[in-house]
């Protein structure tokens, strides 16, 4: 159960549908509770593996293994924050999980773990028959934090992986840690009794290519900026601009990044260029913007490909669009000297938790952090290779001749294809076309349906 998104009775459903017979819900759950701490131990020592691994490669690179390391840091709830508006004052997530993922070497792999959970069961059960108890604190408690406490301090959660990452026979120090653009993990990680020696935070561009995109949406329509009979329609265009900009952003910034090689003084310099004459450029002025832009540059004009056809290079900027502030997130220079991105792995570890530990469709109170656990350990090791680890941790070991051996060699090879497979140039490639040609097909069968109306108006 703790490979998969099951549960006592989604177990006990999967095998009636094979007309198997299945343990009893109470069997299958204390052996869930038994193993739950067993795979939590095997985790933290596959990761303290990975952590000397790391000073190992330290090590062969000429460098202290004390050196600082870069590292990424990420956070997942297990509720969507924005469902329950108005529903409790509190944050609506019950459990959080705190990550981070060395930037050492290419498999990224993760080496510090930090889960919080205000869920406890037992507690609950308790209270309901008139028993004061506090959790967390009392005996059987699956609880982490109180139920008043913010369950999004992300400070508190920086500072708990750092002192996992100090502790152990294996520690590391983080010298470079990439959040999102409103984390504020870095802060914990510089706290007293944290990390060693002093952490610096740099923004992933393409979170802050998210929250431009979101600021730009909400910003109130001004004028006829924006074509359409009624303001829905006005919107839709609005959000399309939106991502155009965003987008043209990002792409400006990694295409000066490869032309200055890197130097974040002159990146500074001809992104700050960069920002200040893009709204000429959609406004279909493109003097300054062939001087100072990459994408907009002699005569190849930007195709701006978010766009319809009727407002490329034809919208009248007015209002705050035209305020610069609106568009140096990814320009400024504090943005620019501070930026690296998060790596694809990074983002991939959710998919991993919703596999083993989904939102929506169920809370493990009580396993929830083993099931993460779970998680990063397949994660690391790959889905194969992990059931094989764990069987052989829990004293299950298979034989390598087995039916069952052939099996998770032939999903780990597949594992291991698709994720060289999706980090290839080739495959990124197709997908950008195949999202351009999407867009393409939208807005003309768009445009078609915009020409059948008029003709039946006139």
């Amino acid at each position: 159960m703790y490979n998969t998104s099951l549960s006592t009775a989604g177990v006990l459903r999967f095998l009636s549908c094979m007309s198997l017979p299945g343990p009893s819900s109470s069997g299958l759950q204390k052996a869930a509770n038994t193993f739950g701490p067993r795979m939590e131990r095997e985790n933290e020592k596959d990761m303290a593996e990975k952590r000397q691994a790391i000073r190992g490669v330290l090590g062969l690179r000429g460098l202290p293994i004390d050196y600082p390391i870069h590292a990424e840091f990420d956070r997942q709830y297990n509720n969507p924050l924005r469902n329950a508006r108005g529903q409790t004052p509190f944050a609506p997530a019950t459990q959080t999980r705190d990550l981070v993922i060395e930037n050492v070497t290419s498999e990224k792999q993760i080496i510090g773990f930090h889960h919080s959970s205000k869920l406890c069961q037992s507690g609950h059960a308790q209270r309901r028959i008139d028993i004061e108890v506090n959790c967390p604190g009392h005996n059987c408690c699956s609880a982490t934090i109180p139920a008043d406490q913010h369950v999004g301090d992300e400070m508190m959660g920086g500072r708990a992986c750092a002192v996992t990452l100090l502790g152990g026979k294996s520690p590391l120090n983080v010298g470079y840690l990439t959040t999102d653009a409103n984390g504020k993990a870095s802060k914990g990680f510089n706290m007293e009794g944290a990390m060693e020696t002093p952490t610096e935070n740099l923004l992933d561009p393409v979170h802050l290519k998210r929250s431009l995109r979101r600021a730009l949406t909400s910003l109130k329509l001004v004028g006829e900026m924006f074509p359409g009979r009624t303001l829905l329609q006005k919107q839709k265009e609005q959000r399309r601009f939106a991502d155009d900009i965003s987008y043209r952003l990002q792409a400006e910034l990694d295409v000066c990044t490869a032309f200055c090689m890197h130097d974040i003084a002159k990146i500074e310099q001809m992104m700050t260029l960069c920002v200040d004459c893009l709204m000429d450029c959609y406004s279909g002025k493109h003097a300054q913007c062939q001087k100072l832009t990459f994408l907009c540059k002699r005569r190849r004009i930007y195709r701006f490909p978010y766009l319809p056809p009727p407002l490329k290079g034809s919208l009248s900027i007015t209002g705050p669009y035209r305020s610069p502030t609106m568009l140096t997130g990814l320009g400024t220079s504090t943005a620019v000297h501070t930026f690296r991105y998060i790596d694809p792995e990074t983002e991939a570890v959710n998919s991993a938790f919703s596999m083993t530990n989904p939102k929506h469709s169920a809370t493990f109170a009580r396993n929830g952090k083993y099931r993460d656990h779970s998680a990063i350990h397949m994660v690391n090791n790959g889905p194969g290779e992990s059931i094989a680890m764990k069987m052989t941790a829990f004293g299950l070991g298979i034989s390598g001749s087995s039916a069952c051996t052939s099996t998770l060699k032939r999903i780990q090879r597949r594992h291991n294809y698709d994720k060289t497979r999706k980090q290839s140039k080739k495959y990124r490639a197709q997908r950008s076309r195949l999202r351009a040609l999407r867009y393409r097909l939208y807005m003309t069968s768009e445009m078609l349906h915009q020409l059948a109306l008029t003709s039946r108006t006139n």
